[in-house]
């Protein structure tokens, strides 16, 4: 893309070329505001040498709400890569909080605290010596340290909740019970954007979501219960209990339940693959896949159960046993539910056990 490989004229508004030694967990936190008629900005990573190599160039186009990649080494751009995990929104004259983190194989990419991007190394992140940024921004602060890890999340989002220890007691948590947080300048945050297909008067919870709550909180017996409905040609959606809210390094996972899509030969959605696995010490445990009857189609509503049992999580499908995973990792160390895919995300209660 021309907007990628196109330089932007004129001196940086920040450069930096003591960045230190690079290693894998060095990030790179950048907090500015985009000028109100803002078009575009760059993020370069570049390296010292005679080609004037760009490891990664971090494009954001501000109309397009993208936010390409691409490498330049002796002189020739590669393949733009354009594409996020999640829908990205860049808004002109507003305040916005990007990081980029250095890894052994990839840069990760959060914007106003998400994960949106993951870029392979095409150059030796090594070779980095220096970063830069131009373009339609103001207001430039940037820190670089080491973390533990990412990506560093905004102190209020409305894809964060908290259960609270009231809540805990009585063992129910309603997501409407909880204040959707503001931004830095008191200002409710902006709406999110949906599929033309939802026509629903109920507004679905922001994806990706993550409920959090005491470690121990989900005993035996409770069961976590979401109210979703399935969008238009859907590839998948996923649940994982697991220990924090990071991506980096990748948490333990308890239990990973995965609902994959695919077309029937009319070019209809075809019943989905459950998927069931979990990680912990470094690796992930074989997947169980299973073709079973969900009856979970395009626009089709769903009430999805999870029961911790005493030797398995034991999950319900519209009031119906559809299969059960045998613990590979003891589910106490569970403290947050994360819920992402192509669905409609309504509600989540946690019930207490009898």
């Amino acid at each position: 893309m021309d907007s990628i490989r196109e330089d932007i004229p004129g001196n940086p508004l920040y450069a930096n070329n003591k960045i230190g030694q690079i290693q894998e967990g060095l990030s790179f936190l950048v907090r500015g505001e985009i000028l109100p008629n803002g078009e575009r900005f760059h993020v370069d990573f570049c390296a010292e040498n005679s080609s004037g190599d760009i490891a990664l160039r971090l494009a954001a186009v501000i109309s397009r709400n993208l936010l390409g990649r691409n490498t330049r080494t002796n002189g020739y751009w590669g393949t733009a890569e354009t594409t996020s995990v999640i829908p990205i929104r860049l808004q002109p004259g507003t305040r916005f909080l990007l990081q980029l983190l250095i890894t052994n194989d990839a840069i990760l990419i959060a914007w106003d605290g998400m994960h949106v991007a993951k870029y392979e190394h095409r150059l030796s992140c090594y070779d980095i010596r220096s970063i830069e940024i131009r373009g339609d921004v103001r207001d430039i602060h940037v820190e670089h340290k080491l973390v533990t890890d990412y990506p560093q999340h905004t102190e209020k989002s409305k894809h964060y909740v908290c259960i609270s220890n009231r809540h805990a007691e009585t063992g129910i948590y309603y997501a409407e019970d909880y204040d959707h947080h503001t931004n830095e300048k008191g200002d409710e945050e902006a709406p999110e954007e949906t599929n033309d297909d939802d026509d629903d008067d109920e507004r679905p919870l922001p994806l990706p979501y993550y409920a959090s709550f005491p470690r121990g909180f989900f005993d035996l017996g409770y069961s976590m219960v979401l109210w979703g409905r399935i969008r238009s040609k859907p590839q998948t959606f996923r649940l994982s209990f697991q220990a924090g809210p990071s991506i980096w390094p990748q948490p333990t996972v308890a239990l990973l339940l995965e609902f994959q899509f695919s077309l029937d030969g009319n070019g209809e959605t075809d019943e989905p693959i459950v998927m069931r696995s979990s990680f912990a010490n470094g690796r992930w445990a074989e997947e169980i896949k299973s073709e079973l009857l969900t009856g979970l189609r395009s626009n089709v509503e769903f009430k999805l159960k999870i029961v911790r049992g005493k030797r398995t999580f034991e999950i319900y499908l519209n009031d119906k046993p559809l299969t059960n995973y045998p613990y590979k990792v003891h589910p106490k160390c569970v403290d947050t539910l994360l819920v992402s895919g192509d669905i409609n995300l309504y509600d989540i209660e946690i019930e207490e056990g009898d």
